[in-house]
């Protein structure tokens, strides 16, 4: 199976499983078997697990170096979100926008050095 078709597959699986588990969980609030609260405002806090989930994704197994490095993009867009939403370590989106620059510099440093790993493991 071809590298594309093998992430084309996992993300049609991820968001297939997702779609399941938020169609049962509404079901089941309507058909007052759970009772569950959706408030959006409170949901809104828990999105970037989803960017955390298709990250994993896209770097489990790693098939290629821009897979891994969207994948980490992806995880650390999550995490940078959380921290400046949630205003951990009294950070704030004005105060830790650098960070991204950081990310975006890092994920510039790691593509050669991941193409080098995925070419000498090819050739084993």
């Amino acid at each position: 199976m071809k590298d594309a078709t093998r992430q084309d597959w996992r993300k049609q699986l991820l968001w297939g499983m997702l779609l399941i588990v938020f169609g049962a969980l509404v079901l089941l609030d309507r058909a007052e078997l759970l009772e569950l609260d959706f408030d959006l405002r409170r949901i809104w806090h828990y999105w970037p697990w989803l960017l955390v989930v298709f990250g994993i994704s896209d770097m489990l197994p790693p098939s290629s170096p821009r897979l891994f490095l969207n994948g980490l993009w992806k995880v650390f867009f999550a995490a940078w979100w959380y921290v400046s939403y949630e205003h951990v370590w009294g950070l704030s989106f004005r105060d830790s926008w650098p960070a991204l620059l950081i990310a975006w510099g890092l994920g510039l440093v790691l593509r050669p050095l991941l193409n080098d790993y995925f070419n000498s493991n090819k050739e084993h």
